[in-house]
C-alpha cells in the first residue's frame, strides 16, 4: 500500500497538469477567437454593405441579401480609378526609392571602411526616436516653399523615403552583417568589385527581407493621409485616402446609400491583398530569418 501511494499521487498530478493544460488552451482559443471575432465583424460589415441597394440596407443591414447590387461597385470604380493610379504611382516610387537607399547603405556600411562610420549610423538611427510630427513643418516649408513641389509626386515620395530610411538602414545592415564572409572573400578572388558583390550576392540572399521591407512601403503609401492631403491639392491628383475621405462624407452628410463608398473601400483593399499573398512567403521568411535579431 505504501508503494502503491506515490504511483497513485502520480496518477492525480499527471490528470492534474492535463486538465490544466486543456484549461489553459481552451482559454487561449477562445481569447483568439474573440479578437479575429472583433477584427472580422467591421469587415463582413463592410463587404456585405458594399453589395446592398438602399432599400435592401434598411430590410437586411446585417446579413447578405441576394441579389448582389453591383450598380456601388460600377459608381465607386469612376470614382477611385483615378486615386487609385496616383496612389500606385507613389507606391512605387516610395518603394523602389526605400529598397535602394537602404540596400545600397546598408550595405556600404559593411563592406566599406569610411571615416566616423560607426558614429554617421548611431545618427541615422537617433532619427528614429524624432517624432514625424516634429518635422511636419519643417519639412512642408521645404517642399512647398523652398523646393516648390506643390501637386507633384515627388513631394509626397522623397519625404517619405526619408522618413523610412532609418529604420530600413538598420534592419538591412542587422541582415547583411549576417551574412557569410567566406562569399564575399571567394568573390574578391574572383575579380568582382564590392558593387559587384552587392548586386549578386548581398541583393539575391536579401530578397525576403526587401520583400518585408516592401510590403511595409506599400502600406504606408496606401494609407497615408496626413502628408498627401497637405502637399496634392489638385483634386486630380489626390491618393486613395485623400479622395475617399470627402466622398464618404458627402454619402454621409446627405443621406444617401453607403453602398457606394464601402464598396470603394473593398475595391481598393483589392491590390493590398493581392500584393501580401503573392509575397506572403518571403514576407514570412523576412521576418524570420533574423532581419529583427537584436
Amino acid at each position: 500500500m505504501e508503494r502503491a501511494e506515490p504511483y497513485q499521487n502520480g496518477l492525480k498530478e499527471n490528470k492534474r497538469a492535463k486538465r490544466d493544460a486543456v484549461i489553459r488552451q481552451v482559454c487561449v482559443h477562445f481569447v483568439i477567437l474573440l479578437f479575429l471575432f472583433f477584427v472580422a465583424l467591421p469587415i463582413w460589415f463592410l463587404v456585405i454593405k458594399s453589395f446592398k441597394s438602399p432599400d435592401q440596407e434598411i430590410s437586411s443591414p446585417f446579413s447578405l441579401s441576394f441579389p448582389f447590387f453591383m450598380e456601388n461597385y460600377k459608381l465607386a470604380w469612376l470614382f477611385v480609378k483615378d486615386y487609385i493610379l496616383n496612389t500606385v504611382i507613389i507606391a512605387i516610387g516610395q518603394t523602389f526609392g526605400v529598397l535602394a537607399v537602404c540596400s545600397m547603405a546598408s550595405y556600404a556600411f559593411i563592406r566599406y571602411n569610411f571615416p566616423f562610420k560607426n558614429v554617421i549610423f548611431i545618427i541615422i538611427l537617433s532619427f528614429m526616436m524624432v517624432p514625424g510630427m516634429l518635422t511636419l513643418i519643417p519639412q512642408y516649408q521645404m517642399v512647398m516653399i523652398a523646393f516648390n513641389m506643390k501637386n507633384s509626386y515627388l513631394g509626397v515620395i522623397l519625404p517619405a523615403i526619408t522618413g523610412a530610411v532609418p529604420m530600413g538602414i538598420f534592419l538591412l545592415k542587422t541582415f547583411f552583417s549576417g551574412l557569410p564572409k567566406d562569399l564575399f572573400e571567394a568573390a574578391e578572388l574572383d575579380g568582382a568589385s564590392k558593387f559587384r558583390q552587392y548586386l549578386t550576392i548581398a541583393l539575391p540572399l536579401s530578397v525576403p527581407i526587401l520583400a518585408t521591407l516592401a510590403i511595409t512601403q506599400v502600406l504606408a503609401a496606401w494609407n497615408d493621409l496626413l502628408w498627401p492631403q497637405l502637399i496634392l491639392q489638385d483634386e486630380a491628383m489626390h491618393t486613395i485616402t485623400v479622395g475617399l475621405a470627402p466622398f464618404t462624407e458627402s454619402y454621409y452628410n446627405n443621406y444617401l446609400s453607403l453602398g457606394v463608398p464601402f464598396a470603394g473601400y473593398v475595391i481598393v483593399s483589392i491590390p493590398l491583398l493581392l500584393i501580401f499573398f503573392a509575397a506572403s512567403k518571403q514576407f514570412i521568411r523576412g521576418l524570420t530569418s533574423g532581419a529583427f535579431k537584436m
